[in-house]
């Protein structure tokens, strides 16, 4: 009989009002705890969070501090007295979908991995979109216009929780998470969803790095219309048929056979948690 777990996701938000009341309340239906830190929003974001009232989703806390990936440990220190071994942790940006229950998915991963990748189907604005599309809909009637994707990253997503994990805020992940499973969980990502969407995040991003932040490097430009693609350039979506997702063009996220090793004996002797 398989073990229960539940799914803890962190939310890390800024300014991201036109879309993250969608996002979560569709997270909620999978998701068993949704915990939310919002980077000091004026758009409202904030407000929407705590306005769902809903027992999944829990605002945390507003801090203005510069954004770093080891904020997602602020949150895990604060929630894991919540976790049980066995659970899953997963990072949840609130600009993201997914197609598969991630229940669903969890439930395939062998005991012995402990660490999930994601493919990143990332949704464009096209020239198409721009002539044709009425922005001044909320982003919920405007998300199955968005047709056009490119699938060329991948990046860790969630961990299975053990009690002897220790996340460092200055790691962007727990030291030691485990094996890295096979398969890879998909989800849609939708970082353009309107011009003036755009321009608010390309602002976002450039404060932060002009505050200390490193990363960000796609997100350098000063006007959104630099984030604008052709959609000669794009795979097209017709919500019919199989999102086409080519293994051979992402990032490799296996271990090499002698680092799988290593990690099956460390974490099956208990040297590592």
């Amino acid at each position: 009989m398989e073990k229960p777990f539940k799914i803890h996701c962190i939310a890390l938000t800024k300014n991201e009002a036109d879309v993250i009341g969608l996002c979560l309340t569709e997270a909620a239906k999978w998701a068993d705890h949704i915990y939310v830190y919002d980077g000091q929003s004026t758009d409202g974001t904030w407000e929407i969070v705590k306005s769902l009232n809903h027992p999944r989703i829990i605002p945390w806390k507003q801090d203005g501090k510069v954004f770093k990936e080891g904020l997602r440990a602020e949150v895990f220190d604060e929630f894991r007295h919540l976790s049980s071994e066995g659970d899953w942790w997963l990072q949840l940006n609130v600009d993201e979908f997914y197609p598969e229950d991630p229940r669903t998915f969890f439930q395939r991963v062998p005991p012995a991995h402990g660490v999930v990748w994601g493919t990143n189907v990332e949704y464009y604005l096209t020239e198409k979109d721009i002539e044709e599309l009425d922005f001044s809909q909320s982003f919920e009637r405007i998300r199955p216009a968005l047709r056009y994707y490119k699938v060329f990253w991948s990046e860790p997503r969630a961990f299975r929780y053990r009690p002897r994990l220790v996340w460092n805020p200055e790691w962007a992940w727990p030291r030691h998470p485990g094996l890295v499973a096979k398969e890879r969980i998909i989800f849609k990502h939708y970082p353009y969803r309107s011009p003036q969407q755009i321009q608010m995040r390309l602002d976002v991003r450039r404060d932060n790095r002009s505050r200390g932040f490193a990363g960000w490097d796609h997100a350098k430009e000063l006007n959104w219309k630099s984030k604008i693609v052709s959609h000669q350039e794009c795979r097209y979506d017709d919500r019919c048929s199989p999102l086409r997702i080519i293994e051979s063009e992402l990032p490799c996220h296996l271990e090499l056979l002698w680092m799988r090793s290593v990690k099956r004996v460390m974490h099956g002797t208990g040297m590592w948690p």
